[in-house]
């Protein structure tokens, strides 16, 4: 069965103590500490409680949290790498027009 995310705290002892929260409803419930977890990053940002699937609606309502938005529209990615490999091939075509040139 999947996991699903339904706790995001700003550190380990928060998420440690909605998981065990969760734990003794009966629901399973696991701490992933992302980048935090191998010491690269703070925990800020960085912690998740996830639960099975089947039990993702009930432990919401028991961690009394709303589910997390989808991240922000990748528009302005899309458009920065676009515009890259436009520059990236206006300027093979210069190059190659200096090497005809000689």
């Amino acid at each position: 069965m999947a996991e699903i995310p339904v706790a995001f705290p700003d550190d380990e002892t928060t998420a440690e103590v909605i998981a065990s929260r969760l734990r003794a409803a009966g629901i399973t419930a696991r701490v992933d500490r992302g980048l935090f977890g191998s010491g690269q990053v703070s925990a800020r940002g960085q912690m998740t409680v996830f639960v099975d699937e089947g039990d993702a609606e009930h432990a919401r309502k028991l961690v009394g949290r709303a589910v997390r938005k989808s991240a922000p529209s990748l528009a302005i990615i899309r458009l920065g790498i676009a515009l890259a490999l436009g520059a990236l091939a206006v300027s093979v075509v210069a190059i190659a027009a200096a090497v005809a040139a000689r």
